[in-house]
């Protein structure tokens, strides 16, 4: 798994530093296994950030998979301010 973040992603949440694209990593690994030693991490100048991972062949496991990192998603937009998005390698 590749990584090219920007120090700006860290943010402070609660009076911790958080890694967004960490716990991003973190939940995605639990959700969906086969992610794991695959992602890549693209940090863009836009303040997104981009998740690669090779997605599941079932239409209905990705439509899950996707389902799933967008609350995971959203929930780190909200508490950090961190865009990341899960995409296809």
């Amino acid at each position: 798994m590749s990584r090219k973040v920007d120090p700006e992603i860290r943010r402070a949440g609660k009076g911790v530093h958080r890694d967004a694209v960490a716990e991003y990593l973190s939940a995605l690994k639990e959700v969906y296994p086969s992610a794991k030693g695959t992602a890549r991490v693209t940090a863009r100048q836009d303040n997104r950030t981009i998740v690669s991972v090779p997605l599941p062949a079932r239409v209905s496991e990705r439509m899950r998979l996707f389902d799933q990192m967008a609350e995971v998603g959203t929930k780190l937009l909200i508490e950090t301010n961190q865009y990341i998005v899960l995409s296809s390698q």
